[in-house]
């Protein structure tokens, strides 16, 4: 069998394709779906915490109007000449993650770790100020509360620089007798 890395987390807002892979990883052949944490901090922790109750989690991201080109932000403000912040969307994660495929796969992250991809509340921002990707992320629950806030250094406008060193990661630990963080 053959494992899976996903980084385009995203595409699992269809849940056909999940479910086809999710069943295609649970054959005896021993492959597996893994999905990158990407640039979610703190998966481990969050997804631990959702084995009980979740109250309430909630995901901002912001970017440079820039990074949100060639999406449908631009038909809600013209992002070439936003002078302060700006929501271009807010609700769950799996309607963040189909409208803006290539800059909210944390979202899908997130919401396939924890609580669900329609339960997860999404808020994008259009930020002139932002000096790359930011997220803010607040989580509580049974398990305790955790607020992470994320100012990524950008690998271009729409990714943080930590993406390709999560897949690196991911790729490591395959190969590894000793993973820490699982």
């Amino acid at each position: 069998g053959r494992s899976l890395l996903v980084t385009s987390v995203g595409a699992f807002t269809d849940d056909a394709l999940l479910q086809e892979l999710t069943s295609l990883s649970e054959s005896p052949s021993g492959g597996r779906l893994l999905i990158a944490a990407g640039a979610m901090p703190g998966i481990d922790w969050m997804s631990s915490a959702a084995l009980e109750d979740i109250e309430e989690l909630t995901l901002e991201q912001r970017k440079r109007p820039e990074g949100w080109l060639g999406t449908p932000a631009e038909a809600k403000v013209d992002l070439k000449s936003l002078q302060e912040a700006t929501t271009i969307f807010e609700g769950p994660a799996r309607e963040a993650a189909a409208q803006f495929p290539k800059n909210a796969n944390v979202a899908a992250t997130l919401a396939l770790a924890t609580v669900g991809l329609d339960q997860l509340k999404v808020r994008l921002v259009a930020d002139p100020q932002a000096s790359g990707p930011m997220s803010q992320i607040k989580l509580k629950g049974k398990a305790g509360e955790i607020s992470i806030e994320v100012k990524g250094a950008a690998l271009t406008q729409r990714t943080s620089r930590i993406v390709p060193l999560s897949v690196l990661k991911a790729l490591r630990n395959l190969a590894a007798s000793k993973v820490v963080g699982v």
